[in-house]
């Protein structure tokens, strides 16, 4: 068993794939982003890129990609899995990277791991990074989403031929920090051998008009709000919000 620091995520890259494929469609993300980018050699950063399966993609594309996460065993995943990526460990509001990019992703609710002090200079190194007119796309749970899914306990199983994974996850709401901690326990049976991983991490919470104000704030327009990776009309209270912002050409 690994107990690591609190948001790390520190457990095999492979799991976290597994994991992944059960909440994420990524012919559908690759779709969506590909429409904000040169039909090819576009470059393209992702700020909490975990295993890097989205850059690959893109990669495959013809697309320039780099990639950050402060995992260290899901950037040592993404290194090994092959493709022409560029992967740097490091917390993304941290990161150190020379632009400029057209295209900037923040996805699968990164945003809301980040502390709230964190979140206005990681939006003005985003700024930074793009472009004029290119693109951030924003993929974030708001204070509904964060309402209408809410469950003390979680158990969760994903599978994938001899690989069993379960989950087991406890959330404590903070009300006046806006935070949700998870402490999350993650069981594998791996062909007959198990192994265990903990977890801490907290996510808070934003609703859309703060995050616009952020984003205004950093210099960057919103052009676009949708309810998934479709183009499609944003839902009143259930699913993430995929924000289209703009540095001004």
């Amino acid at each position: 068993m690994t107990a690591d620091a609190a948001g790390s995520f520190e457990f095999p890259g492979r799991y976290y794939e597994i994991i992944r494929r059960d909440f994420r469609s990524l012919e559908r993300e690759t779709t969506f982003l590909g429409s904000y980018l040169p039909a090819v050699a576009g470059r393209v950063l992702d700020v909490g890129c975990g295993t890097g399966t989205t850059l690959r993609a893109l990669s495959k594309l013809g697309h320039r990609c780099v990639g950050v996460d402060q995992s260290a065993h899901f950037v040592e995943f993404a290194r090994e899995s092959g493709g022409d990526v560029e992967y740097v460990h490091s917390n993304a509001a941290d990161a150190e990277l020379a632009g400029p990019f057209d295209l900037v992703t923040c996805l699968f609710v990164t945003i809301n791991y980040m502390a709230p002090d964190d979140v206005p200079r990681l939006l003005a190194k985003v700024a930074s990074w793009l472009a004029p007119g290119a693109h951030f796309v924003l993929d974030m749970a708001h204070l509904l989403n964060f309402v209408d899914n809410y469950q003390p306990y979680i158990i969760a199983h994903h599978i994938d031929e001899d690989v069993l994974i379960t989950r087991l996850a406890r959330h404590l709401v903070r009300p006046h920090d806006a935070n949700w901690r998870h402490d999350e326990s993650i069981i594998v049976r791996d062909r007959g051998e198990v192994s265990m991983y903990f977890n801490a991490f907290d996510q808070y919470v934003y609703t859309v008009r703060e995050m616009t104000r952020m984003l205004d704030s950093a210099g960057l327009t919103v052009v676009g709000e949708f309810g998934a990776f479709d183009h499609s009309v944003m839902p009143t209270g259930k699913g993430h919000r995929v924000i289209v912002a703009q540095r001004p050409g």
